[in-house]
């Protein structure tokens, strides 16, 4: 099973954006079957639209990221 958050999340890492990130992970989708069906099932079982499922999670995931430091930053103040 393919683990598709850590997927996108080390896409993004790599790329810094997520237009760059997203286009690579379109053609890694293109070339494999096997991650084009782990995405779809992903997809479904996470609520998310498949053409919109990899900029949400990325805009989820960064936003998190955010909370994690603006709450550091209120704790020391």
């Amino acid at each position: 099973m393919i683990d598709i958050p850590n997927l996108i999340q080390d896409l993004l890492s790599q790329f810094g954006t997520i237009d760059i990130a997203e286009s690579e992970f379109k053609r890694q989708i293109n070339e494999d079957e096997i991650l084009k069906e782990e995405f779809k099932s992903w997809c479904e079982e996470m609520g998310y639209k498949e053409r919109y499922a990899f900029e949400d999670y990325c805009h989820e995931f960064l936003d998190d990221q955010e909370s994690i430091y603006d709450a550091l930053s209120d704790f020391d103040e």
